[in-house]
């Protein structure tokens, strides 16, 4: 398997719940926020405790609203790190960032593509739960996060969809929407 280089640490938690912050607001993340302890027993690591988030975002706010959510969330991470790096720059951050993020080993893209490459998620918590990929709105911020740098890179490029896994290969594949 290709190796992950980051971990989902503290860090990247606060950072991913201080943008939620912004999209659900305060009341509502403390509401998450504290039902979490409930959901994470014994020593969770980073991937258990960003899919619990995610999953009591789906509690609240339904499986629609979950998808809705998270995926801004992914843009809005996507539009952080554009704004502090230069343009130059984008290519290399949406590649590598999940990497260092510790949710994926990559992301590959061509001009009509792209590809999340061995994401932590589906073979340590969603396929234990018999959940395919994308029915649990923790692959969304993926998603939001591609579609993010996408529509910045490629002209005429208005959104993303998810079209199927590989799972010899373990990659997810989305097209661009023109």
């Amino acid at each position: 398997m290709a190796e992950i280089k980051g971990q989902i640490d503290n860090e990247v938690i606060d950072t991913l719940v201080s943008l939620t912050r912004n999209i659900l607001g305060d009341k509502a993340v403390d509401e998450i926020l504290r039902v979490l302890p409930e959901k994470l027993k014994g020593s969770p690591t980073g991937r258990d405790i960003v899919f619990a988030f995610a999953d009591e975002v789906q509690n609240i706010y339904g499986q629609k609203g979950g998808y809705a959510i998270i995926r801004q969330l992914g843009r809005e991470v996507a539009k952080v790190l554009m704004e502090n790096h230069p343009k130059e720059e984008w290519e290399e951050l949406l590649e590598k960032s999940l990497n260092t993020f510790g949710f994926a080993y990559k992301i590959e893209r061509n001009k009509n593509e792209a590809y999340i490459c061995n994401c932590v998620f589906y073979e340590g918590v969603l396929k234990p739960r018999n959940l395919a990929p994308i029915e649990h709105c923790v692959c969304w911020c993926g998603w939001g996060f591609i579609e993010a740098f996408v529509r910045k890179l490629e002209e005429g490029v208005k959104g993303i969809q998810w079209v199927e896994r590989d799972y010899e290969n373990q990659k997810c594949k989305f097209i661009f929407l023109r």
